[in-house]
């Protein structure tokens, strides 16, 4: 017995002084620290995240001061450091890699020296403090989320020396208002400017040989693919008659929506096209379109119901996932697969018929539809993968075909699944 109280008592202790160190270090602060020219009679050329681990100071700066010899600022250099206020960095300094300033969310402006010529991934992934940044003409290219979850960046000026802006560069940026995209640019990616809620507009010229704009929405050049609506957008949108296809991410994170009118000429809705539109209540989908995409709805909210065209043959990974308002959906006869999660978490949904022309339902595509009373399994479906009606609680019995391979845990415990023989 009092070898268990000694222990306890250790572990107490120890767990106070661990509590105290910990305490100690959040308090401590550095306001200037001017990283050496060199350790143990080597230069130092470039600041990595190993450097910072072995230079623990730099962690405890509000504001860093680097050398004239360095020339990079490498992949994590400066990750994690949450008491960073400003960074002075030298003309000798050729790139700032990925992750550099992933995290450092006191960081409120910075200099980019014009020796620089790229940002990489996620440099200033999470910069929240961030208000403002100046890009030199010698930088090329912008990586992906290189300023994700900048939730405070208002301006953003993009230079003509850019070529390529990447995948989700932007996104998050919620104070940005609006974005100038100069003639240098050949590529964006994918949610470069998505949920960006304040965006108003995103500019080109008619210079521009590959881009577009049309009342403030990006578009291709010959306005075939909508690339990107900025995120202030409200109300019904109606997409113009030139369009063919919904871009990935397109309207990803326009939460101000209410409705959009998609033309007969679209055949493809993108990739997370509608991602996160919390206020859109209504679409329709017209019979030109042939396939709807992963997480194309994921997140709509609000959305009532929707009807699938009979052009549709697939529906999928995600393409509905968390429409909680969603109460009624009519899958057409044309539709041969629904992809895993298409319908998770549709809490209103109270029933779904699946047609003959169904061969396989995903995993998870009907989880958590907490409302979801009665579902048609017709004999056409051969396989229900793992999970596929689990969590669907008001579901009581089921009907499935007496040959269908069913996945683990795919109907709840608590309902009573029956096979039945084919139809003669």
């Amino acid at each position: 017995m009092r070898s268990i109280i000694v222990i306890v008592v250790a572990l107490y202790l120890a767990l106070e002084i661990y509590q105290r160190a910990r305490a100690k270090k959040a308090k401590r602060v550095i306001e200037v620290y001017a990283i050496p020219r060199e350790i143990n009679g080597k230069p130092i050329l470039e600041i990595t995240k190993q450097l910072q681990e072995t230079l623990n100071e730099i962690e405890f700066a509000k504001k860093i001061v680097i050398p004239d010899a360095v020339t990079s600022i490498g992949e994590g250099a400066f990750d994690g450091c949450k008491k960073l206020t400003s960074v002075v960095i030298p003309d000798s300094v050729t790139s700032i890699g990925a992750s550099a300033f992933d995290g450092c969310t006191s960081l409120t402006s910075i200099e980019i020296p014009d020796s620089v010529t790229s940002i990489e991934d996620f440099a200033f992934w999470d910069c929240t403090s961030l208000t403002s940044v100046e890009i030199p003409d010698s930088i090329t290219t912008i990586g992906e989320r290189a300023f994700y979850g900048c939730t405070n960046l208002t301006s953003v000026v993009i230079p003509d020396s850019i070529t390529s802006i990447g995948e989700c560069a932007f996104d998050g940026c919620k104070k940005l208002t609006s974005v100038v995209i100069p003639d240098s640019v050949t590529s964006i990616g994918a949610s470069a400017f998505s949920n960006c809620v304040m965006l108003e507009t995103i500019e080109t010229s008619s210079t521009n040989a590959n881009f577009q704009t049309i009342d403030g929405v990006l578009f291709t050049k010959n306005g075939k693919t909508l690339l990107a609506v900025p995120g202030g957008k409200e109300g019904k949108f109606v997409i113009p008659g030139s369009v063919t296809s919904i871009g990935e991410s397109a309207f990803s994170g326009c939460k101000k929506l209410t409705s959009v009118v998609i033309p007969d000429s679209v055949t493809s809705i993108g990739e997370g096209a509608f991602y996160l539109c919390k206020s859109l209540t209504s679409v329709e989908i017209p019979d030109s379109v042939t396939s709807i995409e992963d997480l194309a709805f994921d997140g709509c909210e609000s959305l009532t119901s929707v009807v699938i065209p009979d052009s549709v043959t697939s529906i999928g990974n995600g393409a509905f996932c968390r429409c909680k308002s969603l109460t009624s959906v009519e899958i057409p006869e044309s539709v041969t697969s629904i992809g895993d999660e298409a319908f998770f978490g549709c809490e209103s949904l109270t029933s779904v018929v699946i047609p003959d022309s169904v061969t396989s339902i995903g995993a998870y595509a009907f989880d958590c539809c907490e409302s979801l009373t009665s579902v048609v399994i017709p004999d056409s479906v051969t396989s229900i993968e793992g999970s596929a009606f689990s969590d669907c609680k008001s579901l009581r019995s089921v009907e499935i075909p007496a040959k269908v391979k069913l996945g683990e845990n795919a109907f709840p415990k608590s309902c009573r699944v029956v096979r039945r023989e084919p139809s003669r």
